[in-house]
């Protein structure tokens, strides 16, 4: 086949070219001779001639698409409510009713403030048909569970190693009594009479039980939700798994405890009460220091169906500021499985926030424990609390933790003494040695609360991400 050749149009026009008249020696002349030059189109087609009145319409720009509004939710939690008797004895009115509203007045604006927010509810309520207790074996007035929910608490963990101090029949009170009276909160870690389990006398594990039928009441629900999203239509059989909506996205909730204070589980709490750790399935004797499979298919399942997972174990050793090294290794083994935020509680102080990687090359924010939220414990440690603040947000690309604005404030869990009652909760950069001089601490035990020493639990435990109201609070 000939190739065709190309054809070259090249206009035909005159060039009037100023030549001047170059005299001997390089001189120049004023004379200019005009010369004429044409050429010629050269092809064999006639030159196309276009009318600029008549152009064709111009291809419109495309139009790009939008950028993905940002979308932020902002999650709070607070951690141990931890009432020893001068707690709920402040609660107790002159008519004989209780009321704990007191609890959650000092901290109303970050409640209303955060799309989503947790408190540990570290002791149970096991009848009000009971008598009221403190420690060792803690039982705690429902009314304090009216006040969270009048505070405007979302979920509440109930997974504690004193979830089981009023044995059987106070779990699934405590259970219960969400469940009927406040099914708008998500109550997580047990489980009350909606559970059916005919067989727990048996040595059988969790790890090898099938689920125990669909989540229960108050385990899903619609919360401030403002636009469709593909991920809230989702539902899990797994009553382990703790769903809420937000926003139009789905937040998963885990909260397990490494014990009910016995070293074997109670056969009658199986099914009751999630626990963290393995056990001996003939035995039931816990592993105290390792994560199960279970929770973490767990949170591998919650991962699949939801667009943030938070876990929320109960772990660690008492009074020490410092996580043991087998929770570093529970953490990055859960955030393997699929957790974007670990908050824990247990130790009864503050301990280290840190952004892990793992050497999968996944990553989540870690709060280990954020202390007591109220309690009467007798060191200045102890009360010293800390609130989670953790800033999700998505682009476009999926729910992410937002680095930059997540981290903890400082709080203190202040009390009197004679009698002692609940004081105030105030943060750290409000208080002042004055206040120091006034806790409760300094009359009942000798030991004097210092500005100098909650300061530099604030560097040493959070560093940079400590943060102060207004990191939270303004626009």
């Amino acid at each position: 086949m000939r190739r065709m050749q190309s054809k070259r149009l090249i206009p035909y026009f005159t060039l009037l070219l100023a030549l001047p008249a170059c005299s001997k020696g390089g001189a120049t002349s004023d004379n200019v001779t005009p010369v004429e030059i044409s050429l010629d189109y050269v092809g064999e087609e006639t030159a196309t001639v276009i009318d600029i009145n008549n152009l064709p319409p111009a291809t419109p720009t495309p139009t790009l698409a939008p950028l993905p509004e940002r979308v932020d939710i902002s999650l709070m939690m607070v951690g141990d409510n931890l009432l020893h008797t001068g707690i709920f004895m402040t609660g107790k009115q002159d008519d004989g009713s209780w009321n704990f509203d007191f609890e959650f007045e000092d901290i109303k604006e970050f409640l209303d403030a955060a799309d989503v927010s947790i408190i540990n509810q570290e002791t149970p309520f096991g009848g009000d048909d009971r008598e009221f207790t403190s420690y060792p074996t803690f039982n705690s007035p429902t009314a304090v569970g009216d006040a969270e929910a009048k505070a405007g608490f979302d979920v509440v963990l109930a997974a504690t190693n004193h979830a089981y101090d009023q044995g059987y029949s106070g779990l699934i009170n405590f259970a219960d009594f969400f469940h009927n009276n406040h099914p708008e909160i998500l109550l997580c870690g047990i489980h009350g009479s909606e559970v059916n389990n005919n067989d727990t006398d048996t040595a059988e594990s969790s790890e090898e039980r099938e689920p125990f039928g669909p989540p229960a009441k108050g385990n899903w629900r619609n919360l401030k939700d403002t636009t469709p999203h593909p991920s809230t239509s989702v539902h899990t059989d797994n009553n382990r798994i703790y769903l809420l909506d937000i926003k139009g996205y789905t937040i998963a909730f885990i909260n397990a405890t490494y014990s009910h204070n016995w070293e074997s589980v109670a056969a009658d709490a199986i099914g009751h009460l999630d626990f963290l750790c393995p056990y001996d399935p003939n035995t039931r004797r816990l592993t105290m220091t390792e994560v199960s499979q279970t929770v973490l298919d767990d949170i591998h399942e919650a991962d699949s169906i939801a667009d943030a997972v938070v876990v929320c174990p109960h772990w660690g050793v008492e009074y020490t500021f410092t996580p043991m090294p087998y929770q570093t290794t529970m953490a990055k083994q859960m955030i393997d499985a699929g957790a974007d935020v670990i908050i824990g509680a247990h130790p009864h102080v503050v301990e280290p926030v840190e952004w892990i990687s793992t050497d999968a090359g996944n990553e989540a924010l870690v709060y280990y424990s954020l202390g007591n939220y109220t309690s009467t414990q007798d060191y200045p440690e102890r009360v010293y609390e800390a609130m989670a603040w953790v800033q999700l947000y998505d682009e476009g690309n999926g729910l992410k933790v937002d680095k930059e604005r997540s981290g903890a404030l400082s709080m203190i869990n202040h009390y009197t003494y004679g009698p002692m009652r609940f004081g105030h909760i105030y943060f750290l950069e409000d208080y002042s040695q004055e206040l120091c001089d006034s806790h409760g601490l300094l009359p009942r035990t000798g030991r004097r609360l210092n500005m100098s020493d909650l300061k530099s639990w604030e560097q040493q435990l959070l560093g940079d991400y400590a943060l102060t109201k207004s990191d939270v609070l303004s626009p």
